[in-house]
């Protein structure tokens, strides 16, 4: 197939058996578009149950079928997947969409063409046993048994068709949707439409990374019950739950494009919060706990609220209660948490041989991991301007600061090897190079010459085209080299080389790291972009979790890969991480 990019969509040119998966979300359900005018999944957020496991569309010319090999265009953006078929005196156009809080399909159809013609348009369920309801305003014929839908259309010039395919939902629902049709399509492309391309996003394949990262985001905000913030994904889904460290990365698109997002999303966080100060890995839909203690989980949650009142101005947020507890309480009051969890260094202490509790959670990162020490260091300094805005003393959050900050530079730092190694426990060292630590050069923990020599390594190492010594080729960013050396590290996916945590590449590390270039004044679309296309020269049309040219990918629609619609938006802008409000 062949890849091209026109206003923000991304193009396929092709033949009609090729599949292009396409990834689309909403408030209520996320399905996959496979291209072909069918189905692959179709998964509800109130069950958690995928109700198509693949639904099939066939499409016949005068009592013969389109073959595989019929020339095929697909298009690409936000909630919408355009497919164009055509062949000698006719062309078929089918755009399928779903839209912000409608739990349907919709499917919008045109045929085009030079004489009189019989099409008859076949769509099977797959090997689902819940029979969705289905409204088509032409006449349709509906087999239980087969599972199957069949509407046959004589066209003469052009003619269009229109249906609504919903699971979980009744036949008035469809036919309610099926007389709003036009003003659904329009939703949908709207949305895409209202879209302002910062002037970062340059070439058409720019802004089509941009969209597609900026919708990543956005498709994974959902509200149900007293839950209001952005899922990790569509893999996410039972139980419903909000992540503390993905939403961070997630929100970032936010702040240009819709900060009362994100305004939502702490107040979701903030309910998840224990009476101790302590954070899960995540919040459920009930709000209570999933995968508790996490390290990192506290210091994204201060610094979230400081992001958020910094970058709207919105003091009087801080006052707003939770629970009892003001928005500044929480914060004071998981930083204190994180407190009681460090030494005589100042500095975190993971303890116990197996401790996988922050994002890297399937390596037993122990002891010192400068990741969770750069974080720790950044709530400490958001809380005490948090407290200096309020009108209350925060020096206390500021020394602890202060001491951090010497600590990872005097325990950390790898004068040899000219960068911030990856954690410490003990006598044992784990000194490769990974990649969440670009956030302390982010979060201005290192000083010029630490920093610079940091980014040299990084660009020499982490950077594929560079790295010759790994073996895997160009693929962008690895999210750490050399391998982890400890037998016990790594275990499950990053157990093996360019897997996960081991080597694979992370959309929204390259994000970051490509942030940190950029304010640097170094090249960063390598970065920012390889990721992205090389993807699509693979097939995979929405952002993906991570991925590696040695192992499966992970899944797609993947929502802190989104970063990259950021860093996009604030090209051209002082460091987001600076005061501006406070």
């Amino acid at each position: 197939m062949k890849v091209s990019f026109l206003n923000g969509r991304i193009v396929t040119d092709g033949y009609f058996h090729e599949d292009v998966p396409y990834d689309v979300s909403a408030n209520n359900l996320s399905v996959c578009f496979d291209g072909k005018g069918g189905i692959t999944k179709y998964l509800s957020v109130r069950s958690g149950k995928n109700y198509s496991q693949r639904s099939m569309f066939s499409l016949y010319k005068n009592g013969e079928q389109i073959g595989a090999y019929t020339k095929k265009q697909t298009k690409m953006a936000g909630r919408i997947q355009e497919i164009c078929l055509w062949g000698d005196g006719y062309r078929v156009e089918m755009k399928q969409f779903i839209t912000k809080e409608d739990d349907a399909v919709f499917v919008d159809m045109t045929f085009t063409t030079e004489e009189n013609t019989d099409f008859t348009v076949v769509y099977g369920i797959g090997d689902s046993w819940v029979i969705p309801a289905f409204s088509c305003a032409f006449p349709y014929k509906l087999e239980q048994e087969n599972m199957r839908f069949e509407l046959d259309v004589n066209v003469c010039g052009e003619k269009h068709i229109q249906f609504v395919v919903a699971y979980e939902e009744n036949q008035a629902y469809c036919d309610w949707l099926l007389g709003a049709f036009r003003e659904k399509a329009e939703e949908a492309n709207n949305e895409i439409e209202d879209i302002v391309f910062p002037p970062s996003a340059q070439t058409e394949e720019e802004k089509a990374l941009y969209l597609s990262a900026l919708f990543c985001s956005l498709e994974n905000y959902k509200e149900c019950g007293g839950l209001k913030g952005f899922v990790a994904g569509c893999r996410y889904l039972n139980p419903l739950r909000t992540y503390y460290r993905d939403s961070y990365w997630t929100i970032l698109p936010m702040y240009a494009y819709d900060i009362s997002l994100v305004k939502r999303q702490v107040l979701t966080l903030a309910r998840g919060i224990d009476k101790d100060g302590s954070c899960p890995s995540a919040v459920k839909q009930d709000f209570s706990a999933f995968w508790g203690g996490h390290y990192d989980s506290p210091s994204f949650f201060a610094m979230m609220v400081y992001d958020y009142v910094n970058h709207s101005g919105d003091k009087a947020f801080l006052q707003e209660e939770v629970n009892g507890k003001t928005i500044l309480d929480l914060c004071r009051l998981v930083v204190t948490k994180q407190i009681e969890r460090t030494d005589e260094t100042g500095l975190l202490y993971k303890e116990g041989p197996y401790n996988k509790l922050d994002w890297a959670d399937e390596v037993n990162r122990n002891g010192y991991v400068t990741y969770d020490e750069a974080l720790f260091y950044r709530a400490l300094t958001c809380v005490e301007r948090l407290c200096k805005a309020c009108g209350k003393d925060g020096s206390f959050y500021g020394q602890a600061a202060e001491k951090v900050k010497a600590s990872i530079n005097k325990i950390l730092w790898d004068e040899e090897k000219g960068y911030y190694v990856n954690y410490v426990d003990g006598d044992f060292v784990e000194d490769n190079l990974s990649v969440d630590t670009v956030l302390v050069y982010l979060f201005g923990i290192a000083d010029e010459p630490r920093a610079s020599r940091m980014l040299d390594a990084m660009e020499r190492l982490l950077e594929t085209k560079n790295n010759h010594m790994q073996q895997a080729g160009d693929y962008g960013v690895m999210c750490v080299y050399p391998f982890y050396k400890r037998i016990s590290a790594a275990y499950f996916r990053s157990s093996q080389d360019y897997e996960y945590h081991n080597g694979g590449n992370w959309p929204y590390w390259s994000a970051m790291y490509a942030y940190a270039k950029y304010l640097a004044g170094r090249e960063y679309r390598y970065p920012l972009e390889s990721w992205f296309s090389y993807n699509l020269e693979r097939g995979i049309f929405t952002p993906v979790e991570y991925f590696s040219p040695c192992r499966k990918s992970g899944s797609t629609l993947q929502a802190w890969s989104g970063a990259a619609a950021f860093v996009f938006d604030f090209i051209g802008k002082p460091s987001f991480f600076k005061p501006i409000h406070l």
